[in-house]
C-alpha cells in the first residue's frame, strides 16, 4: 500500500478550498451531513487516481438536486429513484447518494430502495468493507466502521 501518496490524495481532497470540502459546508449550513464515500477512499489510501467522486447525505434526492444545481455545470437525474443525484461541479464528476437501505427481489437487478437518516446504516449495506469506508470534508474523520482500512 502507498500510504503516503494516499494519505497526500486525500489530504488534497479535503483542502479548504477544495469542492467537496466546500460542498459539505453547502450541505451543513442546510441542516445536512456529506459524506466521501468508498472507492475515492480506498482508491486514495492505495495511492490510486480516481476520476469519478462518490458521495453520500441524510439529504433526500430532491433536495440533493436543490443544493447543488446553482453550483453544477452538469445534473443527471436518472438515478434519482435510487436516491443518485449526478453532477459535475468545476470539472469534477460526482454522485451523491441518500442514505439508503435496499432489498432485492430474487428474479430484480433493480433494489427496492429505503432512505436512511444514519451514515452507518448506509455503510452497512456495501458490498465490501474497503466501500464502506467514509470521510467527514468538513472534520476530516474517518468512518470505518467495518475495518476496511484493515482488510485493504
Amino acid at each position: 500500500m502507498k500510504t503516503n501518496e494516499g494519505a497526500a490524495a486525500l489530504a488534497r481532497l479535503l483542502e479548504d478550498d477544495s469542492v467537496v470540502v466546500r460542498l459539505a459546508r453547502r450541505f451543513r449550513d442546510a441542516g445536512h451531513e456529506l459524506y466521501l464515500v468508498g472507492g475515492p477512499v480506498s482508491d486514495a489510501f492505495l495511492g490510486r487516481s480516481f476520476s469519478d467522486l462518490d458521495l453520500t447525505t441524510d439529504a433526500r434526492p430532491e433536495q440533493t438536486h436543490e443544493l447543488i444545481k446553482p453550483l453544477a455545470d452538469a445534473v443527471w437525474l436518472q438515478g434519482i429513484e435510487f436516491g443518485t443525484v449526478g453532477a459535475e461541479i468545476e470539472g469534477v464528476r460526482m454522485e451523491i447518494t441518500t442514505f439508503r437501505t435496499e432489498r432485492y427481489e430474487p428474479d430484480s437487478r433493480h433494489p427496492d430502495v429505503a432512505f436512511e437518516s444514519e451514515i452507518e446504516i448506509d455503510l452497512s449495506r456495501r458490498d465490501f468493507t474497503v466501500n464502506a469506508m467514509a470521510v467527514n470534508p468538513l472534520d476530516k474523520a474517518a468512518l470505518d466502521p467495518f475495518s476496511g482500512l484493515d482488510d485493504l
